[in-house]
């Protein structure tokens, strides 16, 4: 049961009671009937703008995915050794020189488009030197 037919439920169980209209109680308690009435009404239009903006949310971020995939043409296959859509290149040949280094201090991931002439790396995360091995 929604909140909108508790509220149209109580003020049909208040109707059947008989409350003599003019008593200050009975004017109390329709008052707020009425109010949780307003109330439920509110909540109501909420939920149904809340759907409406969630629809859109949907159909935009399909959207978006589309325009993503015409621009970049990228699927999700061809991304690159470090997860990106392809840092080093759409060639075959730019993938090549994709190498990752992991620093053995703080495990963070470095992505090289081409190794350096020396045997060291200094971690950009930790500042540690990494040792190559070539």
């Amino acid at each position: 049961m929604t909140v909108t037919e508790k509220v149209a439920y109580l003020k049909g169980l208040m109707e059947g009671m008989d409350f003599e209209k003019e008593t200050k109680e009975a004017k109390l308690i329709s008052f707020m009937a009425d109010i949780l009435e307003d109330l439920a009404n509110e909540l109501q239009e909420a939920e149904d703008d809340i759907d409406d903006i969630n629809e859109y949310l949907e159909a935009m971020d399909e959207d978006l995915s589309t325009v993503e995939e015409e621009l970049f043409e990228v699927d999700e296959e061809d991304d690159c050794c470090c997860g990106d859509p392809c840092c080093c290149g759409d060639d075959e040949e730019d993938e090549e020189d994709c190498y990752e280094v992991t620093c053995p201090n703080c495990e963070n991931t470095i992505v090289l488009e081409e190794l350096p002439e020396t045997d060291t790396l200094v971690c950009p995360s930790c500042q540690e030197t990494i040792e190559l091995e070539k």
